[in-house]
């Protein structure tokens, strides 16, 4: 079978294909045994017609099981099959009186009937493998109807075949899983120092040409605009340099370290104060949360006055995350967040607001003319989501 006859979702699991081929070369050999019993036994049976019929019947069924397997692997087929097999082990009443089985007459599906147990296993790790023995082993104790030494050797069978099949398939994708996380995590790496190399090798040199011509000619003439582009080059040099140097990549679990993410977002003169331990969140839960600081940040910028101060706070504990932003600028007068809202200016509405709503956690200001702005963001960790939203000014 070639990579092109292979569905999507079995090339979404290609280190399950071992598994399944070996799953189909064991219902093959199963049949195989299915047939050996209809020879040796079928004679004794009462109805050797209708025993003949259901074995040819689990062929067909083998065939098109196996063929699904190979193509999809996919849990329904796994599901089908324990139903059809676990008809035909129930057939053998049919087939044979229940009295010669009781007496320790042979099921007609002997260990044919393990396949759906291994099926289970693969397609949904040692649980799946866990109830198919359990519907198996059910199956069979209604068709002989005692327990007997023959009846708790095929359960032991079965249940450490499914546990066993099962954690081996649960290693492998969680094995695969890391696998591929290590790859992107090296991938990510390796682009973000070539960007890195490309930037100060670039962008920063640049910067600094101009923040040192800008501060010459703010010495011989200290013209303002001179003044004022040495300061922003300066302030631009030190956030992309803070940017390369401290931008997060995710870990293998998909998770990033806020500390370092808001490093890279917060302007080089605001003060950041972290935890020392990294405070690790979903990779698009950073992502949301340094939106709304980037917004809080460049609000100040704008309307806090010339000269004001910038402090981020970042506190995490069991229950969620809390992020302070907070200027000692002019502060917000009352009803101007309502009055830029009504104009369709939604950077703290739309931006700010709806970004901590998403992720279900809360948001409050406090500010009054005179006295700065302060903005505190609460997130809870994931299965804590808030379902109090704040807004209060």
């Amino acid at each position: 079978m070639t990579t092109a006859d292979v569905s999507p979702r079995a090339r979404a699991h290609p280190h399950l294909v071992p598994l399944w081929r070996g799953l189909v070369v064991y219902r093959v050999v199963a049949l195989v045994a299915a047939v050996v019993n209809l020879v040796r036994f079928g004679g004794g049976w009462e109805r050797p017609l209708l025993g003949l019929v259901v074995v040819a019947a689990m062929a067909v069924w083998t065939l098109v099981s196996s063929l699904r397997y190979l193509r999809f692997g996919d849990p329904a087929t796994a599901c089908a099959d324990l139903v059809v097999t676990a008809l035909a082990t129930a057939s053998t009443l049919l087939v044979d009186s229940p009295e010669h089985i009781a007496q320790g007459g042979p099921v007609i599906t002997t260990v044919w009937s393990a396949g759906p147990v291994l099926a289970l296993a693969v397609a949904l790790g040692w649980r799946g493998g866990l109830v198919g023995s359990v519907v198996t082993v059910a199956v069979l104790f209604g068709v002989r109807r005692i327990v007997d030494g023959d009846l708790l050797f095929d359960a032991q069978l079965l249940v450490v075949a499914g546990l066993a099949v099962g954690l081996a398939a649960d290693t492998m994708r969680r094995s695969v899983e890391q696998l591929r996380a290590a790859a992107a995590l090296e991938a990510a790496t390796a682009e973000r120092e070539r960007l890195a190399r490309d930037i100060h090798d670039g962008v920063l040199q640049v910067l600094a040409l101009v923040r040192r011509r800008g501060d010459e000619l703010a010495r011989t003439d200290g013209t303002a605009p001179a003044v004022e582009l040495a300061r922003l080059a300066g302030e631009q040099e030190v956030a992309l340099r803070r940017l390369i140097t401290s931008a997060p990549v995710p870990g293998p679990d998909g998770t990033v370290d806020l500390s370092s993410r808001l490093a890279g977002v917060v302007p080089a003169h605001a003060s950041l104060a972290v935890p020392a331990e990294p405070v690790l969140l979903p990779a698009a839960v950073v992502d949301e949360l340094a939106a709304v600081v980037r917004e809080g940040a460049g609000n100040a910028a704008a309307h806090a006055g010339p000269g004001a101060g910038l402090w981020v706070l970042v506190e995490d504990d069991p229950q969620g995350v809390t992020v302070s932003l907070r200027d000692d600028g002019v502060g917000i007068p009352d009803g101007r967040l309502e009055q830029a809202a009504s104009e369709g200016h939604l950077g703290v509405a739309g931006s700010m607001r709806g970004r901590v709503d998403a992720l279900g956690g809360t948001i409050t200001l406090h500010t009054a003319p005179g006295e700065g702005t302060e903005w505190e963001i609460v997130v809870p960790r994931a299965g804590t989501r808030s379902r109090r939203r704040t807004w209060s000014a």
